[in-house]
């Protein structure tokens, strides 16, 4: 039976696609694979991976020696990943829809084990046990999350900032988004920074480590070109849009046709000022530092 009630009422495809790619960059290639251990060669499994973003990154950052297995319970992450890796003629990549805490793959499969925003949703123990399972001995499980209240943002002045109309039409929208997030057990089960790094002693993983990667989104950054600096905009304002979007699907009478169309036309214009300023060659630095934190552990061979 189908299951896409992450997608569809949680995050959607454009979102968590959109999200990921500013973050897993090429030009941070070799960081993310220093830190998450990752060389040619390996088979290394994605769990929860979403729309795939990050097992294409892989699937072309390690070679096609290489096998890239993403795993997600969201029926429609795994059908756009699918067709997103026919598109771009990744041979080395494959999908399976599947529970984290039970995933399809048999014992000491596979070389490593990451995932990104997933162990926050889930029962630590359990989730890092079923990664255990599936690593040979001698393989790496890689844990990446990061909590959106302790991201570094930045208010200039001269940011476009939300009118009261269309701040108060958000909240109308948004309403009941509690509800959904506790029915779903969305950030249920956040790791400690401690305690996290513990559990992987305890669960006996040897060579624990933790690291941290700063991911600035800077849309005026020199380093970033006329069109990547458009993107970066235009990404926001889609995934703003796609958020009012699901809300608006699980529940159409949060707001009137005329008020939906009006928060629109004032999210378009607040966006439009924010283009503005970038076709006039005008830096206001607004920008978000994301933390990634990432705890990682080996699985220990057996001494026979």
């Amino acid at each position: 039976m189908a299951n896409n009630v992450w997608s569809k009422k949680i995050q959607g495809i454009l979102t968590l696609d959109l999200s990921r790619e500013v973050r897993f960059r090429d030009d941070r290639k070799d960081l993310f694979l220093q830190l998450l251990g990752l060389k040619p060669g390996m088979t290394v499994v994605d769990v929860g991976c979403g729309p795939g973003t990050l097992t294409r990154k892989l699937a072309k950052w390690l070679g096609k020696e290489s096998k890239i297995i993403g795993v997600d319970f969201d029926t429609d992450f795994i059908k756009y990943a699918r067709e997103k890796a026919v598109e771009l003629n990744l041979k080395n990549v494959i999908y399976y829809e599947g529970d984290a805490l039970k995933l399809p793959l048999s014992d000491n499969s596979v070389d490593a084990c990451i995932s990104h925003t997933v162990i926050e949703h889930v029962p630590n123990r359990e989730f890092l046990v079923e990664q255990k399972r599936i690593c040979s001995p001698g393989g790496r499980v890689s844990v990446m999350y990061c909590r959106p209240d302790k991201y570094i943002k930045s208010t200039p002045n001269l940011l476009p900032q939300i009118s009261e109309r269309e701040r108060e039409l958000l909240e109308k929208i948004y309403q009941g988004s509690e509800d959904i997030n506790k029915r779903y057990k969305v950030g249920e089960y956040w790791p400690d920074s401690s305690e996290l790094p513990s559990l992987f002693d305890e669960l006996g993983f040897v060579n624990v480590q933790v690291d941290a990667i700063a991911i600035p989104i800077v849309i005026d950054d020199a380093r970033n070109s006329y069109a990547e600096k458009i993107m970066l905009v235009e990404s926001e304002k889609e995934q703003l849009l796609e958020r009012l979007e699901i809300s608006l699907n699980i529940d159409s009478k949060k707001l009137f046709q005329d008020e939906i169309r009006e928060l629109k036309e004032l999210v378009e214009e607040r966006f439009s000022k924010r283009l503005d300023f970038l076709k006039k060659g005008i830096n206001i630095w607004d920008y978000t530092i994301i933390i990634i934190q990432i705890v990682s552990g080996i699985v220990k061979k057996s001494s026979i």
